[in-house]
């Protein structure tokens, strides 16, 4: 590619990942927390490395990594709830623990486990947490009002807790961290255990608090979620963090090639396979049954595949479909850390 190219389509890469962090409702913004040089062990385990990372102001930050990578355990000390071994968390350019008690009234945080009353109605749980934040009166009967009918519990304002669903158990869950109207909030997985129809619900308050202009950091091993909400992400494993960036950045880096993948009417022969091979230099062709498996370079891809599917009909092959899995972050952390993500 001549170099004058290669400039071109670096910035339209620029230009189209600034497009979709302007749909996302993100702009670039000074570090609201900044966590350096955290260690944390448990006797002989170290649970964290050495980790540094910046969230920005206003924007969704995500930890992904499978369960053990030490996610949880960063949230916690980023929260207060856990202690470092060593290293910093700043708010705002405010030490956590030095300054705990002002901190700990703008963030939030969301736990697995859920953490209201199972004997309260939804209306007691989130009157008692706003009262534990002070609020009283009009002021806390309007927030309780305004998070209620904002989650979509409506319907159950007078129901005892422990007789809601998993899933408005865990609206529940939100609802009453964020009573104070925090202005970080730190989500400790989430959507674990949520059915589609509710994980997208979720998924639809994630960016309308982003909107609201808060700052919100998820801690989540599903790559989709992260995709999809996320605005920077941090790959965590065994305690470090091995990458960060944008979703789009680490596909386009470590993600690794286009798989395309066509099903025949017939097994190919091998002589059909080796000419793919001969053609696609750098390439890998296999097949398995009718199955023809191909990677492809980013360079000219799509010409590329055209050109195999209308050579495969010329030599008497039925295209019975075809699919191009397209790189993901589920490719960038089997890339970066040679396994598969545990979930």
């Amino acid at each position: 590619m001549p170099a004058e190219n290669a400039v071109q389509a670096k910035e339209a890469v620029k230009g189209a990942e600034a497009k979709t962090q302007e749909k996302r409702g993100y702009a670039a913004a000074a570090p609201i927390v900044q966590i350096r040089s955290i260690n944390k062990f448990y006797g002989n385990f170290q649970a964290l490395n050495d980790v540094s990372l910046d969230i920005m102001q206003g924007e969704v930050f995500g930890l992904i990594g499978p369960n053990g990578a030490g996610k949880s355990t960063l949230a916690k000390i980023m929260t207060g709830l856990g202690k470092a071994d060593s290293g910093t968390v700043n708010f705002s350019g405010a030490e956590l623990t030095a300054n705990y008690d002002k901190i700990k009234g703008f963030i939030a945080i969301v736990p697995q486990e859920t953490s209201f009353f199972y004997s309260f109605t939804v209306e007691q749980n989130l009157k008692f947490f706003g009262a534990m934040y002070g609020l009283t009166g009009a002021e806390l009967q309007k927030r309780t009002d305004y998070l209620i009918e904002w989650l979509g519990l409506s319907s159950f304002r007078k129901r005892q807790a422990e007789n809601l669903s998993g899933g408005y158990k865990r609206l529940l869950n939100i609802a009453c961290s964020l009573v104070n109207n925090p202005k970080v909030i730190f989500m400790d997985e989430p959507t674990v255990g949520l059915d589609p129809k509710v994980r997208e619900h979720f998924w639809e308050k994630i960016f309308e608090l982003k909107h609201q202009g808060k700052t919100i950091c998820i801690t989540t091993h599903y790559m989709d979620e992260a995709e999809h909400l996320c605005n920077r992400i941090g790959l965590i494993s065994d305690g470090k963090v091995l990458l960060s960036g944008t979703p789009q950045e680490l596909i386009a880096s470590f993600g690794g090639v286009k798989v395309l993948v066509v099903k025949l009417n017939k097994v190919p022969e091998k002589i059909i396979v080796d000419a793919i091979k001969g053609t696609l230099k750098g390439s890998d062709v296999n097949a398995a049954g009718n199955y023809l498996i191909i990677s492809l370079l980013p360079e000219r891809a799509l010409e590329k595949i055209a050109s195999i599917t209308e050579w495969l009909v010329k030599e008497g092959y039925e295209i019975v479909s075809s699919r191009i899995k397209e790189p993901d972050l589920e490719d960038v952390f089997m890339n970066v850390t040679g396994q598969q993500l545990r979930n």
